[in-house]
């Protein structure tokens, strides 16, 4: 996929936020309840070893995405997986 296909970022329930490219989603994990809401991704270090296939080595793309949404605050979390 290059950088001007097709993604969504879809909000969804209380805590989650699903980040489609075509037919692929990912779930991050969210706090709601908060004033912005939160979408928590893994920090640099751990992106890689946590994520799907299709998604490593593309962290700098997908966050830079998931940050442009003014409908959440996007934090990296140490360790997350």
């Amino acid at each position: 996929m290059t950088n001007d296909e097709q993604f969504e970022i879809q909000f969804r329930w209380k805590e989650e936020v699903i980040y489609w490219e075509g037919h692929r989603g990912f779930a991050f994990d969210g706090a709601w309840g908060v004033d912005p809401i939160e979408t928590y991704v893994p920090d640099d270090e751990n992106w890689d070893r946590v994520m799907p296939d299709w998604l490593v080595g593309r962290r700098d793309l997908v966050v830079g995405r998931l940050v442009a949404d003014p409908s959440h605050l996007v934090r990296a979390v140490p360790g997350l997986n």
